[in-house]
């Protein structure tokens, strides 16, 4: 009897251990659900900005694994809105590379749900005529109205540069 009620305890154990919610071991994520968060992304220089994305998806699929449901923007302004475009005129030769793989980022985002606006003040600032913007890309107004508005609503800021 005493040698069957230790093999219970271990296996109620082990199946605690095994079908424990992942959020348990991340101690910030502890009683959390879903978590939102809206990302910065400003800075145009592309070996950084493609690392940007990276770390990005990284923070998505960590939170992902760790049972959450999260709810993302990536707001675009500054220099980082020239590789957002279809147009070609925005991005030197050398940069067009980059260009693409932000393309790629942009579409893996969207299909993952994520909201992505672009900020028309630095559209405007920057020349780029807001038809020649990606079509997963939704231009707002006014980038600082929005970032602070996600604030507002509980969206933790994520600053990029």
């Amino acid at each position: 009897m005493k040698k069957s009620v230790i093999v219970f305890v271990c296996v109620l154990l082990i199946a605690v251990t095994v079908f424990a919610e992942p959020a348990a071991k991340v101690k910030s994520l502890t009683g959390l659900k879903q978590v939102k968060f809206v990302v910065d992304v400003k800075g145009g220089e592309p070996k950084s900005l493609l690392r940007r994305m990276e770390f990005i998806d990284r923070t998505y699929r960590q939170l992902t694994a760790a049972g959450m449901k999260p709810i993302v923007v990536v707001a675009f302004r500054g220099q980082a809105s020239l590789f957002i475009t279809k147009g070609d005129g925005y991005v030197a030769l050398e940069e067009k590379g980059a260009r693409l793989e932000m393309k790629s980022w942009i579409e893996r985002f969207k299909q993952a749900g994520f909201q992505i606006e672009q900020c028309a003040i630095a559209a405007q600032m920057l020349e780029i005529d807001v038809k020649d913007f990606l079509p997963q890309v939704e231009v707002v107004e006014n980038g600082y109205v929005s970032l602070i508005g996600y604030q507002q609503q509980g969206y933790a800021f994520l600053p990029m540069d």
